[in-house]
């Protein structure tokens, strides 16, 4: 039975796929996008933030954590977990009298999770939903992610997974029948734009996408370009991304993400600076033109998800 580490799910979503569906956000990310609204999904391992509007510096987990794993650097004005010494009790947490301690990340088994999501199958069925595995990085996690994305097929439920598309082929491609929606992250078509945005290059996000489009498998794909003002919403880029996803034979559509700001506390709580503080949210109908230039290329395109 595969294990694997999860940091939230949500239920009842509509805007992860078709109909109802529950999101599974796995952790662990190979990107740094300076865009992420779920910083707290980038490292693999659980973590701890303090929400710093709550917290009244009582000291309390400092001085009551068994194994003397947390401090306070006075001159950032943070507190620090050494996860080496972590146990992972998250009696922190409990104990924290202005509940500003918070935890991220646990471990189950696929089966724990199959058996968490199946709760809401009349939902899906009624409403064509079933469920999503998002992230981080769904496909980091090969071996739990398969077993429960077969676990869902076994029992009759639609499956969809968010990708970056940063991982090796051999993580993809035995995971490829167990998918009926893949949804694909083209977040710059320019190697050394990506890399810098991102924190990688795109050469291989390209290639599996091209090789994921040339398999045997019947799975849908839909591209996803989250659109950020000045980074990547240009038309040079959208007519680049537009130009490559009309070789692909399983694309279903292109939908353009308004940027928004959502995980800006989230980065406060894990004291970590927000690369894109000056950026303001962007409103769908300013994404239209940009759906209508891929339109008009011949390409089905949306703004916003579902």
């Amino acid at each position: 039975m595969a294990s694997g580490r999860i940091l939230r799910i949500e239920k009842l979503s509509s805007y992860d796929g078709d109909g109802l569906r529950s999101v599974v956000f796995l952790k662990g990310c190979p990107l740094r996008c300076q865009w992420c609204s779920t910083p707290e999904s980038h490292e693999m391992d659980r973590q701890f933030g303090v929400r710093q509007s709550q917290c009244t510096r009582c000291f309390t987990c400092v001085d009551n954590c068994p194994e003397k794993a947390i401090t306070y650097d006075a001159g950032r004005d943070v507190f620090l977990t050494d996860m080496a010494s972590c146990n992972d009790c998250r009696q922190c947490v409990e104990e924290c009298l202005a509940g500003a301690r918070t935890a991220y990340g646990y471990t189950a088994t696929a089966d724990e999770i199959l058996q968490e999501v199946a709760k809401d199958s009349v939902f899906y069925y009624h409403s064509g939903g079933g469920v999503t595995i998002s992230g981080g990085e769904p496909f980091l996690q090969k071996e739990f992610l398969q077993e429960l994305l077969e676990g869902c097929l076994l029992q009759g439920i639609n499956t969809a997974v968010e990708t970056c598309g940063h991982v090796s082929w051999d993580s993809m491609e035995g995971i490829l029948p167990f998918i009926d929606t893949l949804f694909y992250d083209l977040k710059h078509m320019d190697n050394a734009t990506h890399k810098q945005l991102t924190g990688v290059g795109n050469r291989l996000v390209i290639d599996n996408l091209l090789k994921i489009d040339r398999s045997a498998h019947p799975l849908d794909i839909i591209v996803r370009l989250p659109a950020i003002p000045g980074l990547n919403d240009d038309d040079a880029n959208l007519q680049a991304m537009g130009e490559f996803c009309l070789k692909l034979k399983k694309l279903k559509e292109i939908q353009l993400l308004p940027y928004h700001r959502l995980g800006i506390e989230t980065y406060r709580t894990l004291s970590r600076p927000y690369a894109l503080e000056y950026v303001a949210a962007v409103e769908e109908d300013a994404l239209m033109p940009k759906a209508n230039l891929l339109a008009q290329m011949g390409l089905r395109a949306r703004v916003g998800s579902f």
